[in-house]
């Protein structure tokens, strides 16, 4: 660093509890958490399938009506070109 220069210190992102990002946040979990789990019969399939149906569906509302996205999708970078 040469004379006359100032170092400026960067400070990592912080979570702060915010309720609208937190409902996003946790409709996005709800998803997510529905669609990994796996039935040994067909009705608990057919259940785990409603399951996540009513997720996908409350989460969609959510953005539809204007809410924030969920936190994991604020950070994606998409697909590799």
């Amino acid at each position: 660093m040469t004379a006359g220069q100032t170092t400026r210190l960067l400070y990592p992102r912080v979570h702060r509890p915010d309720p609208v990002t937190d409902a996003a946040d946790a409709l996005y979990d709800r998803l997510s958490d529905a669609l990994k789990e796996r039935g040994r019969t067909a009705a608990e399939r057919a259940l785990n399938q409603q399951t996540a149906d009513d997720a996908f569906t409350a989460l969609d509302e959510h953005l539809r009506a204007g809410g924030r996205l969920p936190t994991p999708w604020k950070t994606a970078t998409g697909p590799p070109v």
